[in-house]
């Protein structure tokens, strides 16, 4: 009856196995006939629908078929069987002129195969518990509500087990899901500001913005998937916020949460849970009566996993029952009893139990507050270690995420408690439950409730500032160390670190803390916040250093590193703002200072790509020369061919082609692959892809569009080789661009402009998600959607505005304003050049086309033919000083076109002729085709604006 032969499905008291037609009540086989078992099956595997009788019918009898009244025959015997082991309780519903629906829950008990999970997701999701005793109902119903309504929050105090059943509900839907499962824990962040950043790292997805959430939407739309944020109440604000949002931006979104409070946001659905069903105050209860209880089935389950063959007898019955009270059915609280069980006996445990809470609620009982009870079980079970237990207890507070035992030997022992004993009580910690083991690597941590206790504790004692310190001054050492390992190494051993990083910064940044320490921890630590994609909280970290900085360490190497971190930061965070480049200044000056070649080049690449993304060419000539210099004096070949790529670049953007096309050559003959690799890895960007990206266009300008497409299709091969968003964005913006230019109505190119919107917008890369719009709306204007290309066109301006890009602005203005006048609209295309501004003295490499665009709207919007000569006659002169054979295509071909005296036209003819003939390749282009029309003759037109499509 199903393809799913190993399955086991849970209802009330009973288990159906599938595969073995068996329904059993405990240890009970409960008997049915083979019919109802098949009717039982249809209607578990398909719970709280309605089935049609029809369909019943047809699936328990295929082959010959069935009157009605035997399926009201076997229905009743079906019910009846139930009704005998689990009286009272309905479990089919007759539906009138439908059919028949299983109405009670139904949980899955089946494991997931081991197809079940990607392996990325297993890693991301906490192991479930082997039994979860006394949620099954509640497991069912969070499932259906989180199937039907989408967005969940578990509320309940510490200690019931919100995470531990929002585990479980993951594990189950897992299959639905088709492993696309994201497990989120904020316990270990400190500002709401991080949630959004949490949640994208828990996604795999790279951002470089601070706003994180539209990145998380673009992610989250390609499947359906299901996040669980856990732990949210001391986030509330932030979690509620960035939870609204996904919800009711990704309709695919399923949000599962847990927390102390509810959300209180549009979407949300609140499930609160309770504690486990505890059996009345009554001395008469057998063990069987009492085992019927959750709370009482998890303290024996709990006490038997320490004490084998441990068994609850009717004389202790009531005791257990007590116990449970007593600790409000709260499962943790009911654990941390049954860890003593086996040492002291129940009689014993409740008695020391009822006497420790009695001493304190004295007074204040009447609210019963289930986090004050939580507390009293684990004070209680705190007076009953040594005092050196207690101590050690206390001093592991300061650990965040989970600690090595050499990490917690380091930081506990002192002269007070030596380094052995240290040892011994971890290990009797360990089994007496205060510590828990954590992954499969044996990392060790206290449970959350345990730690707020421990660190109540703490900070009653004279010591916690001794202890915190001594943590900080431990992960400084360790962080330190970890710089002379490389990157993949440092992430496995560091990585794992990172909520401990932040518990010492934040103390050592603190009223009572060191803030020598914290300075050289933020320096030793840097690369890895980076590493990690971090950037919001590194520069957090940063910005305090550099603020807590004393004269010794002015001026000093840590300085340096955490202004250059920090600047990195804001550049990839902010863009390139003034204050970013003010940043990158300060860590020029003191790299020069204290003589840090490699310092000094990274500074001069990114004041450098300031200047050129503004524009501001003169000041990037100066950085690029200064780049050489510093780079020539290092004797590093990966220094070198940074720094002719950078003045290839400036060369490029400033029409001196050849030397551009010169030193594009030298960088990309002479690199150091190593160096390659270790500035794409500090940048996210490749100077290689780069340099081929730009000497495509070098190429469509001296006239070899073939040979451009083919560096288009190298530079684009080499992005799609790394895993890094921006060398792709960079690769596919040059590549859509020179296609433009070689073949404007070719599919292609707006083809690879979708591709650069779409990979821009998933990594937030904004700069380029405009640029690509913009040639997306520049080829919806050759298709005559003048306004829908109008608002896309300005939708991309001002998104490279806002990235401070400004570098095609002018060019893409004045093409969308000779396309509109070739539409038909020649006074608004005039409109929309004059608006842009443009300089015509300009001479970077595109200034050439902008003269010859504003000679023919001249002529469009009868400006005269004189005007427009002028214009043409200056884009030749240009172009020939540049040495663009493409761009002085163009001009001529205008200039031919309009002339129209018979000594002026011979003389423009002559021109286009001798341009022409320089070609050797592309002679089927656009521009070509339109060349060779007009030297023939058979080119004939009305007006001067339509010259070229």
């Amino acid at each position: 009856m199903s393809d799913q032969r190993g399955k086991v499905l849970s209802f009330g008291p009973f288990e159906l196995s599938i595969g073995n037609r068996l329904l059993t009540n405990g240890a009970k086989v409960v008997p049915l006939g083979a019919r109802a078992m098949d009717l039982l099956i249809v209607l578990v595997e398909q719970a709280n629908k309605v089935i049609g009788r029809r369909t019943l019918i047809e699936r328990v009898w295929p082959k010959r078929g069935a009157e009605q009244v035997s399926l009201r025959v076997h229905i009743s015997a079906l019910r009846k069987a139930l009704d005998q082991s689990d009286p009272g309780r309905r479990y089919i519903a007759n539906v009138p002129g439908r059919g028949y629906s299983f109405v009670a829950p139904v949980t899955s008990l089946s494991s997931p195969t081991s197809g079940d999970l990607e392996p990325s997701s297993r890693s991301r999701l906490p192991a479930r518990l082997m039994r979860m005793l006394g949620r099954r109902d509640a497991l069912a119903t969070i499932q259906m509500k989180l199937a039907e309504q989408k967005f969940v929050t578990i509320v309940g105090p510490g200690g019931i087990g919100k995470t531990t059943i929002a585990v479980a509900v993951a594990h189950e839907m897992s299959a639905i899901f088709n492993g696309q499962i994201r497990f989120v824990d904020l316990s270990a962040l400190g500002g709401a500001s991080l949630v959004a950043p949490a949640m994208a790292a828990a996604l795999g997805v790279s951002v470089q913005t601070n706003n994180v959430v539209p990145a998380l939407i673009d992610r989250l739309q390609e499947r359906p998937t299901l996040i669980i944020l856990d732990c949210c109440e001391h986030l509330i604000d932030g979690a509620s916020a960035v939870a609204e949002e996904l919800i009711r931006r990704v309709p695919t979104l399923h949000l599962l949460a847990t927390s102390r409070e509810a959300m209180r946001v549009e979407g949300e659905h609140v499930y609160e849970l309770c504690a486990l069903a505890c059996p009345p105050e009554d001395s008469s209860l057998s063990a069987h009566d009492v085992l019927q209880y959750p709370a009482v089935q998890l303290l024996v389950d709990r006490v038997r996993a320490v004490q084998g063959d441990f068994e609850l007898v009717d004389a202790d019955a009531p005791i257990a029952a007590g116990i449970c009270r007593r600790l409000d059915g709260i499962p943790l609280a009911i654990e941390l009893a049954a860890g003593r069980v086996h040492i002291f006996g129940l009689s014993k445990t409740a008695s020391l139990l009822d006497d420790r809470l009695n001493l304190s609620w004295a007074g204040r009982r009447t609210a019963l507050p289930k986090h004050q009870t939580l507390n009293a079980a684990l004070e209680w079970s705190y007076d009953l270690l040594g005092e050196a237990e207690k101590r050690v207890l206390s001093r592991l507070s300061v650990f965040a995420g989970g600690f090595t035992f050499e990490a917690a030997v380091a930081v506990v022992a002192d002269e007070t408690i030596d380094e052995a004993k240290v040892s011994d009580c971890l290990w009797e910690l360990r089994s007496k439950s205060m510590i828990a083991v954590r992954g499969q690597e044996g990392r060790l941590g206290l449970l959350d409730t345990t730690l707020a206790f421990a660190s109540r504790r703490l900070a009653k004692s004279d010591e916690e500032n001794h202890c915190r310190r001594r943590h900080a001054q431990y992960f400084c050492d360790l962080f330190k160390q970890g710089a002379s390992m490389d990157m993949p190494e440092r992430l496995r051993a560091l990585g794992v670190e990172v909520d401990n990083l932040r518990a010492a910064l934040n103390w050592a940044f603190s009223v009572e803390g060191d803030a020598k320490i914290g300075v050289e921890l933020a320096a030793a630590s840097a690369s890895t916040w980076m590493a990690m994609a971090l950037l919001t909280e590194c520069r957090k970290w940063m910005t305090k250093a550099i603020s807590r900085l004393d004269d010794a360490s002015t001026g000093s190497r840590q300085e340096m590193i955490i202004q250059s971190a920090l600047a990195s930061c804001m550049m990839f965070t902010d863009g390139m703002t003034e204050e970013s480049y003010t940043s990158w200044a300060k860590a020029r000056l003191l790299a020069e200072c204290l003589n840090d070649t490699e310092c000094q080049l990274d500074s001069l690449l990114v004041l450098w790509a300031h200047r050129i993304r503004l524009p501001g060419y003169a000041e990037a000539t100066e950085l690029a020369d200064r780049c050489g210099d510093v780079a020539d004096g290092s004797g590093n070949r990966g220094a070198i061919a940074t720094a002719n790529y950078m003045r290839g670049v400036t060369y490029h953007h400033i029409g001196r082609i050849l030397q551009a096309e010169a030193h594009f050559e030298l960088s990309l003959h002479r690199d150091d692959e190593a160096s390659r690799q270790s500035l794409i890895k500090r940048f996210g960007y490749d100077r290689k892809v780069d340099a081929l990206a730009v000497l495509a266009n070098l190429a469509w300008l001296r006239g070899c569009p073939d040979q451009a497409r083919r560096l288009n299709l190298m530079s684009i091969a080499e992005a799609r080789q790394l895993d890094h968003a921006v060398p792709l964005c960079v690769a596919l913006a040059w590549a859509s661009f020179n296609t433009y230019l070689t073949s404007p109505d070719d599919l292609e190119t707006e083809a690879l402009a979708n591709e650069l919107i779409d990979h821009a917008a998933k990594y937030a890369v904004e700069s380029y998600h405009g640029f690509g719009l913009s040639i997306q709306a520049l080829c919806r204007a050759r298709r005559g959607e003048g306004d829908t290309a109008s608002a896309t066109l300005y939708r991309g301006l001002e998104k490279l505005s806002a990235a401070r890009y400004g570098v095609f602005n002018w060019i893409l203005q004045a093409e969308f304003a000779r396309c509109t006048a070739v539409a038909g609209r020649p006074r608004r295309g005039l409109a929309v050049f004059e608006r842009a501004k443009i300089n015509l003295d300009d001479t970077q490499w595109y200034a050439p086309e902008l003269r010859r665009i504003r000679g023919e709207l001249a002529l469009g919007n009868d400006e005269g033919l004189a005007v427009g000569r002028q214009y043409f006659l200056s884009a030749l002169e240009l172009s020939d000083r540049q040495a663009s054979l493409s761009w002085a295509l163009r001009a001529a071909t205008s200039l031919a076109i309009a002339e129209k005296s018979a000594g002026r036209k011979e003389a423009a003819w002559r021109t286009l002729q001798a341009t022409h003939a320089k070609f050797r390749e592309g002679l089927e282009t656009v521009d070509l085709r339109l060349a060779k029309q007009v030297l023939n003759g058979s080119y004939w037109r009305d007006s001067a604006i339509n010259s070229i499509h």
